[in-house]
């Protein structure tokens, strides 16, 4: 009986070694060649370019943006408009978009949801859906004018 546990064991732990061996000598070289190319800088100026596009190109943000620009529309123009000229150069680039991803698709839902938030680029705006205090009382009104009414029936 021994001799047996002793086989299972020594076929066990031999799988468990050459498991080991056979996992540690794999390594991925494609992906870690091609992630250790890519340029953080050509990335980082992608996304601002798309950033910045996507609030150019949406009349609603770029009201926004515009309004709650310290600078004026005037200069606070400009970086919307280069963006906006520059973006389809880098939505079309293979190369960067396999290196940094679809960054333009990140920037329309970013945009999106800051906006909900009441927030356009780098600038808080007050164009968010919020309650406000008088509605909230208005409705506190109406909540106990409901509840008067049902329990007088």
């Amino acid at each position: 009986m021994s001799r047996q546990q002793f086989s299972i064991t020594s076929i066990l732990l031999l799988l468990s070694i050459l498991t080991s061996f056979t996992t540690a000598t794999y390594t991925p070289f494609g992906f870690l060649i091609r992630r250790q190319q890519i340029d953080p800088q050509r990335c980082d100026d992608y996304s601002r370019t798309a950033n910045f596009s996507t609030v150019g190109s949406n009349a609603t943000y770029r009201a926004a943006y515009l309004d709650a620009s310290p600078e004026g529309s005037d200069p606070a123009r400009a970086p919307l408009d280069s963006a906006m000229a520059r973006l389809p150069t880098l939505q079309f680039d293979v190369d960067l978009n396999a290196q940094c991803g679809n960054l333009t698709e990140v920037a329309f839902e970013g945009a999106e949801t800051n906006f909900t938030q009441g927030i356009v680029l780098q600038f808080r705006v007050g164009s968010a859906p919020r309650i406000g205090s008088g509605a909230m009382g208005l409705a506190a009104i109406a909540a106990t004018l409901v509840y008067a009414a049902v329990e007088s029936m």
